[in-house]
């Protein structure tokens, strides 16, 4: 019944042997002191891509790129990150690949990096070779940098694998170095987990225990005089997991439009009696049916069309939908799909967070660099680099990895450099930016 939700269209690469090099450059500090730099945050942080965190993706992370600028200026005394021992991390990790879907159509999209992946190594302990300067850990929330046993067999195996001592804090892993400079990323977890699930998952966290957390953390890192930067949360449909499966991608023909009104007939008297919106289906693009359990929706068996603005997983399985009647015959489960409601609580937490993270940097000097501003205006004007175009199009687009969610090392690139211009103007200091198309995109077949 639908035949496609997305195309991944034929790309025409045009591949160079060459890399740019950048220009001479007279760096200087200003106000801040680079040489004990850490970098603490969550999976985008820690360089996780594509559903996994691999050696050559944290080599490509945005502290990394950071690093290497801090390097190349000389003021940084070293910089170390807890790297996985090779391509393969935890096991989740996707790639671009074929794959047939149940009409027997061959696509190009993400596939299993292995099928059946060894991942005893990435259980090993390196903590021997810290202390690390990249904090960054995947699932980390607010809470979880000031948690002790985060790292202990019971807790995060990704923090376990690095942490001195099991029951250290990610925090105390991070003030034991005594940094004078901090970049902190942190938050997107306290949202995104009910965000990613439909909101069924992971309740979003209280604005206010979230500020207090932050600041005890940001208080920590600022003992003698330190400094350093606050990211701050972006929006959900800044990403490509949320705004690659449009919410009118059911295509009828007039014989599945006309079978489908019928079969909707007692759902639209039912509708009707209880003064909610009919199921309504034309030849072409229709409105998915999705499951919505509010209240509202019980007299009609909580289901009803999408509404515009209302989004869908990038996971929603597709095969149910293109073969099986999921979003026609039977509803889209509740936890692909952010209705209305959904997004209203996700942006007011969002707003809550950025609202307190600026009064924090504000508090302790700290600078604030607005990626929520910078990739709502990617979504909405995209970025050309050096003769290269960047949007947040799932896999063309080059910003975001085959999760959807996390970035390329072309995506990485542009958030060091959106924070070191951030340094540049709040410190008086003199960075020099990374040059982002030397920097891994999406790797073709």
């Amino acid at each position: 019944m639908l035949k496609k939700i997305y195309p991944l269209l034929v790309i025409v690469l045009v591949l160079s042997s060459c890399t740019i090099e950048p220009e001479e450059f007279d760096a200087k500090q200003g106000a801040a002191d680079f040489s004990t730099t850490v970098f603490i945050g969550n999976s985008l942080t820690a360089g996780f891509s594509s559903g996994e965190l691999y050696k050559s993706a944290q080599e490509e992370s945005f502290p990394a790129i950071i690093a290497q600028s801090m390097n190349q200026a000389g003021f940084i005394n070293q910089f170390k990150q807890p790297l996985m021992p090779g391509e393969t991390g935890f096991g989740n990790r996707l790639t671009l690949g074929y794959s047939t879907n149940c009409e027997g159509v061959t696509d190009l999209g993400p596939v299993p990096y292995s099928d059946e992946p060894d991942i005893s190594p990435a259980m090993a302990s390196v903590a021997s070779e810290g202390p690390f300067q990249n904090l960054g850990v995947p699932g980390a929330k607010v809470a979880d940098l000031i948690t002790p046993g985060y790292g202990s067999s019971a807790g995060n195996p990704y923090f376990a694998r690095f942490t001195s001592d099991p029951m250290n804090t990610i925090l105390q892993e991070a003030t034991a170095q005594n940094p004078t400079f901090s970049v902190v990323w942190i938050g997107n977890n306290d949202v995104l987990g009910y965000a990613t699930s439909g909101g069924t998952g992971t309740p979003i966290t209280d604005p206010v225990t979230f500020s207090a957390n932050l600041e005890t953390v940001v208080q920590s890192l600022s003992t003698d005089g330190a400094n350093g930067v606050l990211c701050n949360i972006p929006d959900v449909t800044s990403t490509a997991y949320f705004t690659t499966v449009p919410y009118y991608g059911l295509v009828l023909d007039a014989d599945q439009a006309h079978a489908l009104m019928e079969s909707y007939e007692g759902y639209n008297q039912l509708a009707e009696a209880n003064d909610l919106d009919p199921m309504s289906f034309n030849i072409g693009p229709n409105s998915f049916i999705i499951e919505d359990k509010d209240p509202t929706y019980d007299p009609v068996g909580n289901i009803r069309q999408i509404d515009p603005g209302e989004l869908i997983a990038l996971e929603i399985p597709l095969d149910s939908v293109t073969c099986y009647g999921m979003g026609s015959a039977t509803p889209i489960p509740d936890e692909y799909v952010l209705t209305s409601t959904e997004l209203e609580d996700i942006n007011s937490a969002i707003a809550a967070y950025n609202n307190s993270i600026a009064d924090i940097a504000d508090t302790y000097g700290w600078a604030v660099t607005d990626v929520n501003g910078m990739l709502a205006d990617i979504a909405q004007n995209g970025r050309r680099i050096g003769g290269k175009s960047y949007s947040i199009d799932f896999v063309t687009g080059g910003l975001f990895s085959l999760d959807g969610i996390h970035l390329t090392g072309n995506g990485n690139a542009i958030v060091a450099n959106e924070i070191i211009e951030t340094i540049n103007l709040h410190f008086d200091a003199a960075l020099p930016k990374a040059m982002v198309n030397n920097y891994t995109g999406i790797i073709y077949p």
